[in-house]
């Protein structure tokens, strides 16, 4: 396993230590599907640097399971020799790995390796990078990729960057279509649109005051056209409240959510 980690990891330090990055703006709309970073250069090594954008705040890093009828064992190696597990993970699970495992996420390389529930990690169903500086949210999210009409690809992790910025007493929310599904829209109280279109592997958020709102996934720019209702959604000030769109619509179709702070 070490091998197949250095091999990951090894290539990657190298290309940072020897190129100076740039931090690019971030992305805050639901147009890129394959920019998950915000930097479609770069990818997710893409504006990184070791001290991030806010240096002594500590980063947190979150996964998600959304690929259907799969029970799943996730590995998570920090540095390439730091190992934490994760078993027996069930579709629809969202987990911040700074509750599961306290202090332990902090600024560094990581590699997430899915695999079946008790196979060999040696053999990974999935696996990405991470690259995490200070100050910096990000999720990685196992899904089945589809095109905007809905017809099924193949399992992927994505790795996607948290806005985590200042919000001001206001909450920002941020929706993202990992879904077997077509193109959706998903609104606010009926009527505010957070985004009136978007597809499988785009994101759309946005900044609201601080309340509880009725949030639907409808028909793609028809409010009234409700596909599922989410109910009371309560959007805390200073947080960004991630909401993920998984499953295949309408049989395992669900929406599952973490919260982070913003600073």
């Amino acid at each position: 396993m070490k091998r197949l980690i250095w091999a990951l990891v090894g290539p990657l330090v190298a290309l940072v230590a020897g190129v100076t990055l740039v931090a690019a703006p971030a992305v805050a709309s639901a147009d890129g599907p394959a920019d998950h970073d915000g930097h479609a250069a770069w990818g997710q090594w893409g504006g990184w640097s070791p001290w991030g954008s806010r240096y002594g705040v500590e980063p947190d890093l979150s996964l998600v399971h959304g690929v259907p009828g799969l029970s799943v064992d996730i590995y998570v190696y920090k540095n390439v020799y730091q190992v934490k597990k994760l078993s027996n993970v069930q579709f629809g699970t969202a987990a911040d790995l700074d509750t599961a495992f306290p202090g332990w996420v902090t600024p560094g390389y990581y590699v997430v390796d899915v695999v079946p529930a008790g196979t060999s990690p040696c053999h990974p169903l999935l696996i990405t990078t991470v690259a995490l500086g200070w100050g910096q949210s990000k999720t990685v999210a196992a899904y089945v990729t589809a095109s905007a009409s809905g017809t099924a690809g193949s399992p992927t992790l994505g790795v996607f960057a948290n806005d985590v910025s200042q919000t001001n007493g206001a909450a920002r929310v941020t929706v993202r279509h990992l879904a077997v599904a077509p193109t959706v829209g998903v609104y606010a109280n009926g009527q505010v649109a957070i985004t009136p279109a978007f597809s499988n592997g785009q994101t759309a958020t946005a900044v609201v005051p601080a309340a509880s709102y009725d949030v639907t996934v409808t028909a793609p720019n028809m409010p009234t056209t409700v596909y599922k209702d989410l109910g009371s959604v309560a959007l805390a000030a200073d947080t960004n409240t991630l909401a993920f769109a998984i499953g295949t619509f309408p049989s395992t179709f669900e929406v599952v959510t973490l919260v982070v702070p913003t600073h």
